[in-house]
C-alpha cells in the first residue's frame, strides 16, 4: 500500500503567480497577437495552442519554487519460520539412505503446510541452504551455537517467529547452543540414536608440533571404548607405510578412556605423518573412527647460539637462564680465563648468533674473539668494567662509545614503545622501568648507521636520548650494544617482586630471535598460507614477486607443481595480478605434499618449494550417541518445544497456536518533481505537440 502526498519548499500559494504567468504569456502570444488575423487556423486550433503553451509555462514555473513528492509505502512482511538443519555425517552414520530420504520428504510437508498458513519458510545448513533438494549430511563438524548465532544475527529485525532446529544435538566445535540467550523461539527435532553404540575410537591425539632430529618424542593417544569391557585391542603406530611402535592395550571396564603413550624416534627431517591404528573388533558400529593422524615437523636442529665471555660472571647465568626458556634454542657459552678452548675446536661451528661479554676485552687479544667479531652472521655486545671501548666501537657498526676519565653513571632503562622489531606486551613494559639502575660509562655515545634503540638511559628522574641498548642492521648482518653489565640483577629483582621472571626472559628471548632470525630476501615466493589445511578447505598459496629495488610485481606466469607422499604429481599454471596473488587448489586428499613454483624473471629461471599438508577431520565419527537432552533444554529455555523424529506432523500445528502476526514496515520517500524522469517527457510532449501543430498549420 503507498500513499503519495504533493508538498512544496516554498508557499503552495505561490501556485497562483505560476499560472498567472503561464496565462499571461498564453494570451499575449496567441490570443492578443496582432499577427493572429493573419494565421491560417481558426479560433478552435488557436485555443489549442494557447492551452498548450499555458500548461508548460505553468508546469516551467512551478519547478522553480521546489515542489516534491511525498511517498509512505507500507510493507506488510509474513512471519518467518527458519529450518535450521544439522547436515554432520554424525547424523547420516547412523541412518540409512531411505531414512534421510524420508527425513526430507517430512520436512518438505511440514514447510508446504505452513506456507499454506502464511509463513515465509527459509532454509539454513553448517555451509548455508537454498532449498531441501541440495540437503546433503556431509559436514565434517557440528557447531550448532554459530549456526543459531549466524541466524540471530540475519534476520535482527525481521519478522523472525520460530526456528525448527533439525538436530542429534551433538556439537563438536564452538560453545554449547544452551550458552547464549536467543530472541526467537526454538523448537527442535531429535535425530539420530540415544542408545550408546558398541564401539572403539581414537579420541585425541597429544603430541608436540615440532621435534628435533636425531631426540625422541611422546605420542599420547586416548583410546574410548563401549562394551568391551575384559577385551585386548592392539594400537599401532606406521609411519611412511612402516610400523614404527607397537602396543597392546586391555580394557577394564565397558565404557571408559584409556590413556596411553608412545615413545617415538625422530629420525627423518621434515613433515613426517604417524598414523595411530586400533585394531577392529567384531560388532564395531563403526571403523572409520579406529585410525586417527598425527603430523610432525622433524626439523633438523635448533638455533645455536655461542656467549663468549672474558670472565666469570653472574650476567651468563642469568641469559642461560632466559635462552634455555626457548627449546629452539641450543647454547655454548665459553669464559676465555677458564676454558681451555682453541681455535681449531671451533673452527667447523657455525652459530645464529654470538653473544660478547665485555669483549673485546683490556689487554686480552684472542684470536676465537677475533675469529667471531669477523665471521659472526649477528652478534650481541654486552659491556662492563673490562670492556675495551675503543675496541668495541671499531668492530661495531652502530655506536661509537667515548668514556670521560674512565667515569661511570647510574642509569635505569626506558623501553621504546616506538621500536619495530619486535613489541613487548604493556604489563612487561611497565615492570622494565623497574629495574634497578645498572653502571654505563659517563660519556659520549655517538650513533653510526641509524640504528634503531630498545632501551633509553633514565638518569635520575630525567629520560635521556641516549641509548642503553641499541640494535642496527648493516649488510644484512644485525647487531645490538649493550652498554651496561648486571643484567642478573634484573632477573633477580622481577623474581623477587613477581615470583616470575616473563619481563626478563621475554626481552632476552625477543632480541635474540630478532638478532637470530634470517630476512627473507628471495625476490620470488611461493608459500601456503599455513602449514595444516583440513580437507574440506582449499589450499591457499600466497605469491610475491620482487624487481631489483624490492617493489612487488605482477603478470608473471607461476607453474605450480604439487607432489603427494606416493610421487604422484599435479601441475597448475596462474598469473599474479595486483587485486589478486593468491592461488586456490581444492579437493586435496589427506597427507604430506610437496610443491614446487617456478618463474621467468628477466630471462632468469627462479623457483621456491616447500611442503604443507592436509589431514582429515574425523570429529564427528568420535561420538555418534544424540544428545536429545541439549535439544530439549534449548527448546525450554527459548519457548519452544521439542519433537520427537516420528512426531514432524504436529511442528505446522504447534506453530500455528503460538502467536505469529506479519510486521508492517512503514518507508517515507521523498523525491523533488524535478528528478522524475516522466516529467520530462510530458514537457517534451507539450513543446513538441505545440511545434507539430504551428508547422502543420504553416507557421513557424
Amino acid at each position: 500500500m503507498q500513499q503519495v502526498q504533493l508538498l512544496f519548499d516554498n508557499s503552495p500559494w505561490l501556485i497562483v503567480p505560476c499560472m498567472l504567468v503561464g496565462a499571461i504569456y498564453a494570451l499575449l502570444l496567441y490570443l492578443k497577437s496582432k499577427g493572429f488575423r493573419h494565421q491560417s487556423w481558426g479560433r478552435q486550433i488557436n485555443y489549442l495552442l494557447t492551452a498548450l503553451r499555458f500548461v508548460l509555462v505553468s508546469l516551467l514555473c512551478l519547478l522553480l519554487i521546489g515542489p516534491f513528492i511525498k511517498q509512505i509505502k507500507n510493507t506488510l512482511e509474513e512471519p518467518i519460520v527458519v529450518f535450521a538443519v544439522d547436515n554432520s555425517s554424525s547424523v547420516a552414520a547412523v541412518q540409512d539412505s531411505s531414512d534421510l530420504q524420508a527425513l526430507r520428504e517430512a520436512m518438505e510437508a511440514a514447510s508446504a503446510n505452513l506456507r499454506d498458513n502464511g509463513y515465509t519458510l527459509d532454509y539454513r545448513t553448517f555451509e548455508g541452504l537454498q532449498s531441501l533438494d541440495s540437503l546433503e549430511f556431509e559436514f565434517a563438524s557440528s557447531d550448532l551455537g554459530n549456526l543459531l548465532k549466524t541466524i540471530s544475527t540475519d534476520y535482527e529485525g525481521r519478522n523472525l517467529a520460530s526456528v525448527v532446529l533439525f538436530s542429534d544435538g551433538i556439537y563438536n566445535e564452538g560453545v554449547s547452543p544452551t550458552y547464549r540467550p536467543y530472541s526467537f523461539r526454538i523448537n527442535t527435532v531429535g535425530l539420530g540414536d540415544t542408545i550408546p553404540k558398541q564401539d572403539i575410537n581414537i579420541q585425541n591425539l597429544f603430541y608436540n608440533k615440532i621435534a628435533y632430529q636425531g631426540n625422541k618424542f611422546p605420542l599420547v593417544a586416548e583410546i574410548a571404548n563401549t562394551g568391551y569391557e575384559g577385551q585386548s585391542v592392539n594400537i599401532s603406530v606406521r609411519n611412511r607405510g612402516r610400523v614404527v611402535a607397537n602396543e597392546t592395550l586391555t580394557f577394564d571396564q565397558a565404557r571408559d578412556v584409556t590413556t596411553i603413550e608412545f615413545l617415538l624416534d625422530a629420525s627423518q627431517e621434515g613433515m613426517q605423518r604417524y598414523e595411530v591404528e586400533v585394531q577392529n573388533l567384531e560388532e564395531e558400529f563403526t571403523t572409520q573412527n579406529n585410525i586417527s593422524q598425527a603430523y610432525v615437523e622433524i626439523i633438523e636442529g635448533r638455533q645455536n647460539i655461542l656467549l663468549l665471555a672474558q670472565a666469570p660472571h653472574p650476567d651468563i647465568k642469568a641469559l642461560r637462564s632466559a635462552i634455555e626458556t626457548n627449546k629452539n634454542y641450543e647454547l655454548r657459552s665459553v669464559i676465555l680465563s677458564v676454558d681451555e678452548v682453541s681455535e681449531s675446536d671451533l673452527a667447523d661451528l657455525k652459530y645464529d648468533l654470538v653473544i660478547f661479554h665485555q669483549l673485546p676485552g683490556k689487554n686480552i687479544e684472542n684470536a676465537i674473539v677475533r675469529k667471531y667479531i669477523n665471521e659472526a652472521s649477528a652478534s650481541w655486545f654486552i659491556m662492563g668494567s673490562q670492556t675495551d671501548l675503543f675496541s668495541l666501537s671499531e668492530n661495531n657498526p652502530i655506536l661509537n662509545i667515548t668514556s670521560v676519565n674512565n667515569e661511570t653513571d647510574e642509569v635505569k632503562a626506558v623501553y621504546n614503545s616506538a621500536f619495530t622489531g619486535f613489541q613487548l606486551d604493556g604489563e612487561n613494559q611497565a615492570v622494565i622501568r623497574e629495574f634497578l639502575p645498572l653502571t654505563v660509562p659517563f660519556g659520549r655515545v655517538e650513533l653510526k648507521n641509524n640504528p634503531d634503540i630498545l632501551l633509553y638511559q633514565k638518569v635520575g628522574s630525567v629520560e635521556t636520548s641516549k641509548p642503553l641498548l641499541a640494535v642496527g642492521e648493516i649488510d644484512e648482518l644485525k647487531t645490538a650494544v649493550m652498554l651496561a653489565e648486571g643484567l642478573w640483577q634484573w632477573r633477580l629483582q622481577e623474581f623477587a617482586k613477581y615470583e616470575n621472571t616473563q619481563a626478563f626472559d621475554g626481552l632476552v628471548s625477543k632480541l635474540i630471535q630478532y638478532l637470530s632470525a634470517k630476512e627473507d630476501k628471495r625476490r620470488f615466493r611461493v608459500y601456503p598460507e599455513k602449514d595444516v589445511f583440513e580437507d574440506t578447505e582449499p589450499v591457499v598459496f600466497e605469491t610475491e614477486i620482487y624487481n631489483e629495488v624490492y617493489e612487488e610485481v605482477y603478470g608473471f606466469k607461476i607453474d605450480l607443481t604439487i607432489t603427494d607422499e606416493e610421487g604422484e604429481t599435479q601441475n597448475y599454471s596462474y598469473i599474479t595480478n595486483e587485486s589478486n596473488t593468491k592461488y586456490r587448489i581444492s579437493n586435496l586428499p589427506q597427507g604430506i605434499y610437496q610443491y614446487s613454483a617456478v618463474a621467468q624473471m628477466d630471462g632468469t629461471q627462479v623457483s621456491s618449494n616447500g611442503e604443507f599438508t592436509v589431514r582429515s577431520l574425523q570429529i564427528e565419527t568420535l561420538n555418534l550417541t544424540a544428545n536429545h537432552q541439549l535439544l530439549r533444554d534449548l527448546s525450554a529455555n527459548s519457548g519452544g518445544i521439542f519433537f520427537q523424529r516420528d512426531g514432524m506432523a504436529g511442528i505446522a500445528e504447534q506453530l500455528q497456536t503460538q502467536e505469529s502476526r506479519g510486521k508492517i514496515y512503514t518507508s517515507e520517500a521523498f523525491l523533488p518533481i524535478i528528478n522524475l524522469k516522466w516529467l520530462f517527457f510530458v514537457l517534451l510532449v507539450l513543446i513538441s505537440a505545440e511545434w507539430g501543430i504551428r508547422k502543420y498549420m504553416g507557421s513557424y
